[in-house]
């Protein structure tokens, strides 16, 4: 996606490219004005390209600040879950406790249960005594039994304190009852109230973890959305670059469009004052011939232009056959880019203006490159060395030749052949 990103936006620069090396026709005033307007349309065009990186570097900040929102309020959810994951823990060590509790309360109620089995048999074998004896009765006989007032004492003191005694039992079988009740009624609850505490406190780490992944995931398209941003401002800081460089190319090529037109302009002088006023204008300068390219490196031609491997092969291979191969500009022309490639490693790219037309020549993979940006080369002069840089098998020189300015679909690519005396 980037890489077709930049592609788009080189096309697009390139064919805006209308500079090129010193023209060898006759320079008119037409030529130097719509030279003069297309300078004015790159600046225009560079004031649009320092709007829109503006304009890119304010949504930058924008998603940045964002971020910066989300990653405050992330922090405060880990916070949360923190202190909830701690609450848990805590639970859960109150629920063990209380287990342990429970564990020792239903053994004290094992025992209290059992003294209130035994009171139970204590106090039925009293009632079976009393019934069998007829009840209250059987206490007046042994009042009335008494051999003397001190045995009746003695008896009645006797009598009085079974009595306190069943009531004491009783009174005691009712209250370990009501102990038993109550203990398993308190512990039953205070585990019930502990387990839904936990599962409260669950069902809250699961939502916080639920909106933890939700503004990770904002998150993480709002990086996204910032990686896509800065995609985009360093496709417009190129675009930017390659307006600023086509602006002097222009500039270079309108002075030099100037200088030639007063040379003409002094050799028509000369030739009408050498040959009188009866002349016309043949003395201006004649436009360039044909056959203007030459072999840009020696060797052997091992990929011609076509289909090649699946693909569209836009240029010819030259293979390398030596240590160290020069390359040469194959016609004169303008450096308007000399730089790596990741596609096309060490590459120049020249533009040649011949016979009115704007030609595009390519060379690709180089070892080095001997001529840098806004450089004038004319034909034959060496440029670089061979080489096997970017996506290359083996070392060659990849040569494109281009009938207008070059762009990334390639659509004015030609066959170097046709053009080119190999």
């Amino acid at each position: 996606m980037v890489r077709k990103r930049w592609g788009t936006i080189v096309a697009t620069a390139i064919l805006l490219f209308s500079s090129v090396a010193a023209p060898a026709y006759a320079v008119t005033k037409r030529d130097i004005q719509q030279k003069k307007q297309q300078i004015e349309n790159v600046q225009q065009k560079q004031s649009s390209i320092e709007s829109k990186l503006q304009q890119s570097q304010q949504e930058i900040e924008r998603l940045k600040a964002e971020q910066q929102q989300l990653d405050a309020e992330i922090k405060k959810l880990d916070l949360a879950v923190e202190e909830t994951s701690a609450n848990i823990r805590t639970k859960q060590q109150n629920i063990e406790e209380t287990k342990q509790q429970i564990v020792a309360l239903r053994k004290e109620i094992e025992e209290v249960t059992a003294r209130i089995e035994q009171r139970n048999e204590l106090l039925k074998e009293r009632a079976r005594s009393l019934q069998e004896s007829g009840g209250v009765v059987s206490y007046l006989d042994v009042l009335l039994g008494a051999k003397s007032f001190s045995d009746f004492i003695d008896r009645m003191s006797a009598v009085a304190t079974i009595f306190e005694a069943d009531r004491q039992i009783i009174k005691e079988q009712e209250a370990d009852k009501a102990l038993k009740e109550a203990k398993e009624k308190e512990l039953s609850d205070k585990l019930v109230s502990l387990q839904e505490q936990l599962t409260d406190l669950q069902k809250l780490k699961q939502t916080l973890n639920e909106q933890i992944a939700a503004k990770e995931k904002l998150m993480a398209q709002l990086k996204e959305e910032q990686k896509h941003e800065e995609e985009k401002q360093l496709a417009l800081e190129e675009e930017k670059e390659l307006l600023e460089k086509q602006e002097a190319a222009m500039k270079n090529q309108l002075q030099e469009m100037i200088r030639r037109q007063k040379e003409q302009e002094e050799a028509r002088k000369r030739a009408l004052s050498s040959r009188g006023s009866s002349e016309s204008d043949s003395g201006s300068l004649p436009p360039a011939s044909d056959g203007a390219f030459m072999r840009p490196a020696n060797g052997p031609i091992t990929s011609t232009f076509g289909p090649r491997w699946g693909e569209f092969h836009y240029g010819v291979d030259i293979g390398k056959r030596g240590a160290s191969v020069p390359v040469v500009a194959a016609a004169d022309g303008y450096v308007y880019r000399s730089y790596y490639s990741s596609s096309y490693g060490n590459v120049i790219f020249i533009m040649h203006y011949i016979n009115g037309q704007v030609y595009t020549t390519v060379y690709a993979h180089l070892e080095s490159r001997l001529v840098g940006e806004g450089q004038n080369v004319s034909k034959g002069q060496m440029i670089g060395y061979m080489g096997n840089t970017g996506r290359s098998f083996g070392a060659h020189l990849h040569f494109e030749l281009h009938r207008g300015p070059w762009n990334a679909s390639k659509s004015n690519a030609v066959d170097p052949m046709r053009y080119v005396p190999f």
